[in-house]
């Protein structure tokens, strides 16, 4: 099993961890973890993904729950191969505006 960009846990695990946190049934093709965010390809994805905040995104973190904090298109994802610029771009502006509710 591959190892997530930004984490020592599989896609698999964090996806079990997501799937519990939120009530989904999540599998690891749905989900990417750039920086201190989780995006999540919904399989019926209609071009919108969901953001979810995630610093330390593992297992064991201690967080019972997870709330969609914004979403962007598909094409700022990292779901689009060799998207570095992009998603960059997007890691910005949801970790602004995460900083200014804080």
């Amino acid at each position: 099993m591959s190892k997530t960009y930004s984490s020592q846990h599989t896609k698999k695990d964090i996806a079990l961890c997501f799937g519990e946190r939120t009530g989904m049934f999540v599998e690891p093709k749905e989900i990417r973890v750039r920086g201190d965010w989780l995006f999540y390809k919904a399989p019926d994805c209609d071009g919108i993904i969901d953001c979810y905040r995630a610093a330390h995104a593992r297992y064991d973190s201690g967080v019972l729950c997870m709330e969609c904090w914004d979403d962007c298109s598909l094409e700022d994802s990292p779901f689009i191969p060799n998207n570095n610029d992009k998603v960059s771009k997007t890691l910005e502006r949801l970790n602004k505006s995460y900083k200014e509710e804080e």
